[in-house]
């Protein structure tokens, strides 16, 4: 079957505004939140760190040993949620530890299930699991899955992770 000369003409011309309203949508998304990791392709990967690779800082967040550890990074939870549906929160809870970690000491509206919180004034436990700063250069906002061996096997800067459950658990699934 040919085409003729008038629909190649037209498929082609779609296809060239279809990919550049792409082009413009993809970076319209990027620049839309600050809180995104400046190197995207650290940025909610789905491919989990090698096993017993990259072991998990203890002081400050103090995991109990032989449990997975989910370390939220946010900046301030005064008044807020940590998680959109509730429900998400107490599925978390009875799969792993949840550690929630700040600047400013702040807690969640609802901190049932959470084992502990951390303060991280200056920094020092983000950079220590690994989390870059986000593009506006203010501390992390995002998560870090540790093993029950104590190891970091996935970390990503995520500021929809309150609405992303279902991927955290996904995650947990590969992670003994």
């Amino acid at each position: 079957m040919r085409l003729s000369q008038t629909t190649r003409l037209y498929v082609g011309i779609w296809l060239t505004v279809a990919i550049f309203m792409g082009v413009l949508l993809g970076f319209a998304e990027y620049r839309r939140n600050s809180l995104n990791d400046p190197d995207q392709a650290w940025q909610r990967t789905g491919v989990l760190l090698p096993a017993q690779t990259y072991p998990a800082p203890t002081a400050g967040v103090e995991p109990r040993p032989g449990h997975r550890v989910i370390m939220f990074f946010a900046r301030s939870l005064t008044d807020r949620y940590l998680f959109h549906d509730l429900a998400d929160q107490s599925d978390l809870v009875r799969a792993v530890d949840l550690i929630v970690v700040t600047p400013d000491g702040s807690r969640p509206v609802i901190e049932n299930g959470i084992r502990r919180f951390a303060l991280d004034t200056d920094g020092s436990l983000a950079r220590a699991v690994g989390l870059h700063r986000p593009i506006d250069g203010g501390p992390p906002v995002g998560y870090v899955l540790v093993d029950s061996h104590g190891y970091i096997r996935f970390r990503t800067l995520d500021p929809g992770f309150g609405h992303r459950a279902w991927e955290i658990k996904l995650l947990l699934r590969g992670i003994s």
